[in-house]
């Protein structure tokens, strides 16, 4: 294998065929699917479908895709916009990474409360009954299931060409599974977790014996497992398909985050967030708060504003008031994910338009903000005015995350200058061989070019500026390999 980091990028998903035949073949395969993240299939006989999209989509794969819907058996299929549900309309870019903490994004979430798409599909559904199948959303498929129960079927993750070609979806479920589980074994060692990354992030924690045992057993999420043990912890809490209650939950993790907070110290520093691109900011964490942030341009600047004005905000379960708290450190467990070029400066969605980049093996996204799914605390929020969802993030591409193994005391790491380690372990790989070529199951079709990392150059004047404009030529394929 070569160096598994090394620029590249999915050139054949950037290829539309002229034939619309290949693009049948396509939509039948991906109608086809039967498991793993987003699968649209099976697809019950008589089923009532209803299907959820941004602004962006394109008409042309949606109506090929309801069409083989109808062939495989539904007895209809509708489609309905975010926008048309209450969502913003418009087209936005990712050359605007402030809009993470855009004031309408922070008035959506304080009116709506702690999960904004999920409580306006909800109204829908109630007032358009009958559906028995729905698709929706980029991720989140578990707060869906909770918030409008079995009819929730999967993601929405075909808007364009170039989710429909990705092959992020066709990892095979049985070794996206395996990888996961895995991680969560990993997670279940841990005394002690410990972040850098080039770019200036370095930042870490303790974790008792109880936490590690909760946190394995609450971060799983697939493409997303969850690397904060304070969120897992909560998640082990609150979720009944990890053997928690939503109902009663505060007690238990306010005696967790009164432990663990006051460990979590140290920076988080990057270029990338949830919505897009941003000039190099870095947040000192301490005692598992914001204490200070630098840089960050625009989005630097709102960070800091959300931060004054919540600070006095007591928040039921939490150790010290704010909103400013450390929540996630997620990383990504999906290798076919990439930076999608088709809509990166021109997307529907208003607020998570980097689109499934965040989900690569070895990507990880730290988020800011209190929250819990406590209905106190939810009702905390709205009787307060105040958000109950985190919404700040910075993403690391190179990072080590490493473990202190509680039985041994040694270090190993998770993942290595941005590579999952897992994926070397020799179970993964003999099951990967097993079912196709493991060198291409297990590689990385996008890695992006950073000079000073993985690329020659200076970070801070090439690139960390001004991010947009070298993102702009990375992604048009100036710097990196093309992967066919």
């Amino acid at each position: 294998m070569d160096d598994p980091t090394s620029p590249r990028f999915p050139g054949y998903a950037q290829s539309r065929p002229e034939r619309v035949e290949d693009l049948v073949a396509a939509v039948e395969k991906a109608v086809g699917r039967t498991s793993g993240r987003g699968a649209l299939g099976p697809i019950a006989s008589g089923a009532r479908v209803l299907i959820v999209t941004w602004d962006h989509q394109d008409p042309e794969i949606l109506q090929l895709i309801s069409e083989a819907m109808l062939r495989a058996g539904a007895a209809s299929v509708d489609s309905v916009r975010w926008s048309q549900m209450g969502l913003p309309v418009g087209r936005y870019s990712a050359a605007d990474g402030w809009r993470e903490l855009s004031e309408i994004r922070i008035e959506t979430v304080v009116r709506e409360g702690e999960r904004v798409e999920q409580r306006a599909l909800k109204r829908y559904l109630e007032e358009h009954t009958g559906y028995t199948t729905v698709y929706a959303g980029d991720a989140g498929e578990g707060h869906y299931r909770i918030s409008i129960g079995d009819a929730f079927k999967a993601n929405w993750m075909y808007h364009t060409f170039e989710e429909l070609a990705a092959r992020y979806p066709n990892i095979p479920g049985e070794l996206q599974s395996l990888i996961e589980r895995k991680m969560l074994t990993q997670f279940a060692r841990a005394e002690e977790v410990r972040i850098t990354d080039p770019e200036g992030t370095d930042i870490g924690w303790t974790v008792t014996a109880e936490e590690a045992e909760l946190w394995a057993r609450g971060a799983w999420i697939p493409w997303h497992m969850i690397g904060s043990t304070i969120e897992g912890v909560r998640f082990a809490l609150v979720r009944p398909a990890f053997g928690g209650t939503i109902a009663n939950s505060l007690e238990g993790f306010e005696r967790h985050a009164a432990r663990n907070f006051p460990t979590v110290n140290g920076v988080v520093a990057g270029t990338v967030n949830h919505s897009g691109f941003m000039p190099h900011i870095r947040v000192t964490v301490e005692e598992g708060r914001i204490s200070n942030v630098e840089g960050g341009g625009e989005y630097g600047e709102r960070l800091r504003a959300v931060i004054e004005r919540y600070k006095d905000v007591q928040y039921p379960g939490y150790p010290k008031p704010g909103y400013h708290f450390f929540n996630d450190a997620t990383i990504g467990s999906n290798v076919k994910c990439f930076r999608n070029a088709e809509t990166l400066w021109n997307t529907g969605i208003p607020w998570t338009g980097l689109g499934a980049e965040r989900y690569r093996a070895g990507v990880i996204h730290f988020g800011f903000g209190a929250e819990h799914e406590d209905p106190r605390f939810v009702e905390f929020g709205r009787s307060n005015g105040v958000p109950v969802k985190h919404m700040p993030h910075v993403h690391a591409y190179f990072a080590t995350y490493r473990i202190k193994d509680r039985a041994t005391g040694q270090w190993f790491d998770v993942v290595k200058d941005g590579w999952l380690t897992v994926l070397d372990d020799p179970e993964v790989r003999a099951l990967a061989a097993s079912l196709g070529d493991a060198e291409d199951l297990l590689s990385y079709d996008w890695v992006p070019t950073m000079p000073g990392i993985n690329y020659d150059g200076d970070y801070h004047k090439d690139y960390g500026a001004d991010p947009v404009a070298w993102v702009k030529r990375d992604i048009a394929g100036e710097f990196a390999k093309r992967v066919e």
